[in-house]
């Protein structure tokens, strides 16, 4: 008797073992599965670095045929925007039923396995912006197509090219394109926020922009951080909003600079606010770390906000709040203060914000979500911030009062799909979003 139940947990254990070892080869589970990441976290640091290049090495010939066939498929279809699926996903806690739709986008696909810090990979996000009755994507190659945003109600997009002299423009500028950070259209400016490598081989973020046009769109430089960094950092930031009429906001990440994102001297780290005749600029707060969302936020009551949303090191995600009614020059602790720990177990960093005079965080996530750029709603008396992440896979839904001063509540939304981009489009009552896996653009409407 006791023989068999010793066989049988054997058994149990063993096919637990063989289960959980292909949900995480095949990379198709929750990556915020506490149980997983508690085995994750046993795993000595030294030899993490080996099993996961050995789990990539599996996943790359578990899903090869797969991902053959998809690929396959995005190439034959050409520019129609096919439709891949259609399906219903419901909210963690509350239930709440949503359906998303997800068609082809015509892009090179992410691919983790060259290493999330890849150059190769600055050339493989892609971003979004809408216009009047027309949505506009561009790949991380600088490659722009535009469709009729109705056509997210119909089994394929249509879409259309949009030349430019993208290419040719930063190369008689003497630098070499690396890869785009965000896309923004303002009637009838267009502005790409674009990582450039100069003559001396040095690496700085920029803005350029073009008048729309969908024949061809003609860039010129509108803002130089003038930063010049001896290598490539993906804490970038780049993130662009309009800022009232006149006024554009910018996200400018740590850079690997981390002796200067304190300092008011330097562009790391920073917010700022750049007008848009004169390119002059004022620094909104400091003390950030890789800022990969940015809203302005109008409230009824007139009060204004900037709320962003930032990658923490290893945990801390952050979205914090700047209250712009308060006319003080926001410092949100970087590189001193962190909800997160460094990658090599080490924890420099003092977790309380406010006892070392820096802001708090609305909200913060550990571990890490991987959080990316955000969307914010006002229903009722309470303000939402829809929040995209690419390692969570997943849309956390922050509600929150009035004054973004305190949460109230928080659900998610598991996609079970990388989310770069996302846009709220108030004529479609929906949610418009960048997937990596194919790549794909979702439309994503609730059922309530």
């Amino acid at each position: 008797m006791i023989k068999k139940i010793i066989y049988f947990f054997s058994l149990v254990i063993f096919i637990s073992i063989i289960f959980f070892s292909f949900q995480i080869i095949s990379g198709k589970y929750d990556k915020q599965n506490e149980f997983i990441l508690k085995i994750k976290e046993a795993i000595p640091k030294k030899l993490e670095n080996r099993l996961r290049n050995l789990v990539y090495d599996l996943r790359r010939y578990l899903i090869e045929d797969e991902l053959q066939k998809m690929q396959a498929a995005k190439i034959s279809q050409g520019l129609n925007g096919e439709l891949i699926s259609t399906k219903k996903i419901f909210t963690e806690l509350s239930k709440t039923e949503f359906n998303i739709k997800e068609f082809f986008l015509p892009f090179e696909r992410l691919d983790l396995s060259y290493g999330w810090k890849s150059i190769i990979n600055a050339k493989r996000a892609h971003y979004l912006d809408t216009v009047g009755d027309k949505t506009i994507v561009v790949s991380g190659k600088g490659d722009f197509i535009f469709f009729e945003t109705k056509n997210f109600f119909s089994k394929k997009l249509d879409q259309k090219t949009i030349s430019s002299n993208l290419s040719d423009f930063i190369q008689n500028e003497e630098f070499e394109f690396v890869g785009l950070r965000d896309l923004l259209i303002d009637e009838d400016n267009l502005y790409l926020s674009v990582i450039l490598q100069d003559t001396d081989k040095k690496y700085t973020i920029a803005i350029i922009n073009a008048k729309l046009n969908y024949k061809k769109l003609i860039f010129q430089f509108f803002f130089k951080t003038e930063l010049l960094l001896t290598n490539y950092s993906i804490g970038s930031g780049g993130r662009i909003v309009n800022y009232g009429k006149d006024k554009l906001l910018f996200t400018i990440g740590h850079l690997d600079l981390k002796d200067k994102i304190q300092s008011k001297e330097n562009l790391a780290g920073k917010i700022i606010s750049i007008d848009k005749s004169d390119q002059s600029y004022e620094i909104l707060s400091l003390g950030h770390r890789n800022q990969q969302g940015l809203f302005y936020f109008k409230n009824i009551k007139n009060n204004e906000f900037v709320i962003n949303s930032e990658h923490g090191p290893k945990g801390g995600d952050e979205i914090n709040i700047n209250n712009l009614k308060k006319q003080k020059l926001y410092n949100f602790g970087w590189p001193i203060s962190s909800y997160g720990t460094n990658y090599d177990g080490t924890n420099p960093f003092k977790s309380n914000h406010k006892d070392y005079g820096y802001e708090e965080p609305l909200i913060y996530f550990t571990p890490s979500i991987g959080i990316s750029e955000i969307s914010v709603r006002n229903i009722k008396d309470s303000n939402f911030i829809f929040a995209s992440s690419l390692r969570a896979h997943s849309i956390y839904i922050v509600e929150t009062d009035e004054e973004f001063s305190k949460v109230i509540n928080k659900d998610r939304l598991n996609l079970g799909n990388r989310i770069r981009d996302i846009k709220y489009v108030p004529s479609l009552r929906g949610f418009i979003v960048i997937l990596e896996n194919i790549p794909s653009i979702g439309f994503i409407q609730s059922n309530s």
